[in-house]
């Protein structure tokens, strides 16, 4: 049995609906939670999420800012539209159809950030699913955005042939219009496009398939691997150094919550992203 500090060490595939280890080991959930300690964390299993409203424009929905094309809305989901078996909690799920659909859900609030300044670590990981990774399908994003200064809309935070809106900064795990079951690490610094931290970093997404994905931000370790990236629990190779993280302007100075976006590039077939939890924690030391 592997001790505590070395969970980091586990390559071990961990497809449990749980957290994954090798990203919290380190993590002291209940004393930024008690507040013993300096920090901020959110954390949601989608057991009492709200009932939805009208999603075409930008709407305020309890914890979330939230925004679905006229196709569907993020709403409660047991999943009847996938083969993936039911799971315990709560699921929720958008759905795009038609060429340039386009949904968001974020967090209001942004408490989190990866200031280069600062010592203390950040841990994030959510667990999400789509029906199809089909050629053509869309763009989808999960990561850490800056939801708080801007408002989601058809082009907001994605847009048409895999863009990135210019009005947010936005960090995480990218799936490109024709990328299949690839995922990249990538950022925009308010940028219209991607810049890829490691291309292909996992080829593991699975129509109807749960898949956990988590970061770590650790700005006093190694600073060739200040962002680190996790998928179902192992360690990604690439990361992101210190360096390319100070030359920024806005990722590595504002505020972040968890973001969840999907643009598709297929008229005609319905596509549902599901998101069974997400949590970040972070501590300000």
């Amino acid at each position: 049995m592997l001790k505590t500090a070395d969970f980091r060490l586990n390559r071990t595939v961990d497809q449990n609906r749980t957290k994954s280890n090798a990203i919290w080991y380190d993590c002291p959930e209940l004393r930024i939670e008690n507040q013993e300690i300096s920090g901020a964390f959110f954390k949601d299993d989608f057991t009492d999420f709200l009932l939805p409203a009208t999603q075409t424009t930008e709407i305020n929905l309890g914890r979330y800012k939230v925004y679905c094309a006229t196709a569907g809305v993020w709403q409660t989901d047991a999943m009847p539209h996938s083969a993936t078996p039911l799971g315990t909690g709560g699921i929720i799920s958008g759905l795009c159809d038609t060429d340039g659909d386009a949904m968001a859900i974020g967090t209001q609030a942004c408490p989190f950030s990866l200031l280069t300044t600062q010592s203390g670590k950040l841990w994030f990981e959510a667990r999400v699913a789509k029906t199809s990774i089909l050629t053509n399908m869309g763009q989808f994003f999960c990561g850490l955005g800056e939801s708080a200064v801007t408002t989601y809309s058809a082009t907001v935070p994605l847009g048409n042939a895999d863009a990135t809106s210019n009005a947010l900064a936005m960090i995480g795990f990218n799936r490109l219009e024709d990328g299949l079951g690839v995922l990249n690490t990538s950022y925009a610094d308010h940028a219209t496009s991607w810049t890829d931290i490691q291309a292909a970093a996992n080829s593991t997404l699975a129509a109807n398939t749960w898949i956990k994905l988590g970061m770590r931000f650790d700005p006093k370790g190694d600073p060739l691997r200040c962002v680190t990236f996790f998928v179902d629990g192992v360690e990604c190779t690439g990361a992101m150094t210190k360096a390319a993280l100070l030359a920024l302007t806005h990722l590595d100075a504002k505020g972040l919550g968890p973001l969840l976006a999907f643009y598709a590039d297929s008229a005609g077939t319905a596509d549902y992203t599901y998101i069974d939890w997400w949590r970040c924690y972070q501590t300000f030391e």
